[in-house]
């Protein structure tokens, strides 16, 4: 979502950004990086003289700015709401981001073997407690050893506005669990899709095993009337579904690692017969 910033306006920001830059005893690049937390261009089309020409940045940068400045918006004309940075959360406004909430599919490979795709529901919504958003989670599937899991999982989100990222951590019974969202856009109608990586915990045959898993969020869901334990599933590999949805995370898995156990004992023989061919 991009803002414009033009006449009166814009030449009062411009001269209170550079009464304010006076301050530091850092260099251009020092300043907006260690202090406004933005680009060393971006500052530099903040303060430049263009005649009439409008300013115009995305909202979560102009936030980024005055919250580092604690310049108002107000006196520019602007009707942003900028957060406390003190807040533990990542000090955002959850009005700001409340177009990310509602029902979403939240889709991982099956930890086990990573064949097949579980489908479950991610709700995430304002807390009603606090400045912050909350989530949500359910996944009901049978897992590939035949057993029937239900989990659940709430929690609070923070957020690094810098990059838009949403960490969810979630405590269960003694266990942690951390999933990291980043949605592909930020506007304010429309289908959202985030895809991120789910740090679980494994424990198999006794071992100890961190699990990392790529995870694609897509939605909202606009049938709200179904109970979420009906939209929960596991998708066959092979299915028509399973091929989009793959090809979906495989988007992800490109920049994350995924090594379960079974895995690894798969990999691990190809890998030694791999060495004693180059090595021949």
């Amino acid at each position: 979502m991009t803002i414009n910033l033009a006449g009166r306006q814009r030449a009062r920001f411009r001269t209170d950004l550079l009464a304010h830059r006076e301050a530091f005893s850092l260099n251009d690049a020092e300043y907006a990086d260690q202090v406004l937390k933005v680009s060393l261009n971006t500052y530099k089309k903040c303060v430049q003289l263009v005649g009439g020409e409008a300013l115009a940045l995305k909202r979560h940068t102009f936030v980024s700015i005055f919250t580092h400045t604690a310049l108002d918006p107000k006196n520019y004309g602007l009707s942003i709401g900028v957060p406390s940075q003190v807040s533990p959360f990542g000090g955002y406004q959850k009005d700001d981001f409340r177009f990310l909430c509602g029902r979403f599919f939240l889709y991982r490979r099956t930890f086990l073997t990573a064949r097949h795709i579980t489908r479950s529901i991610l709700e995430i919504c304002p807390s009603e407690s606090q400045e912050c958003l909350s989530f949500n989670e359910l996944h009901h599937y049978t897992a590939e050893v035949g057993v029937r899991e239900e989990i659940r999982y709430h929690g609070d989100v923070y957020m690094n506005q810098e990059r838009t990222i949403l960490s969810m951590p979630a405590y269960s019974q003694g266990q942690v669990r951390l999933t990291l969202l980043q949605p592909e856009r930020l506007s304010t109608k429309g289908r959202i899709k985030m895809r991120g990586a789910v740090l679980a915990f494994g424990n198999p045959k006794g071992y100890w095993q961190p699990t990392v898993a790529c995870v694609f969020v897509d939605g909202p869901i606009d049938d709200r009337r179904s109970n979420p334990r009906d939209l929960c599933k596991t998708i066959m590999d092979g299915s028509e579904e399973h091929a989009a949805l793959s090809a979906e995370l495989a988007r992800v898995e490109e920049h994350g690692t995924i090594m379960t156990p079974l895995m690894w004992t798969k990999l691990h023989p190809r890998a030694a017969t791999d060495k004693s061919a180059v090595d021949r």
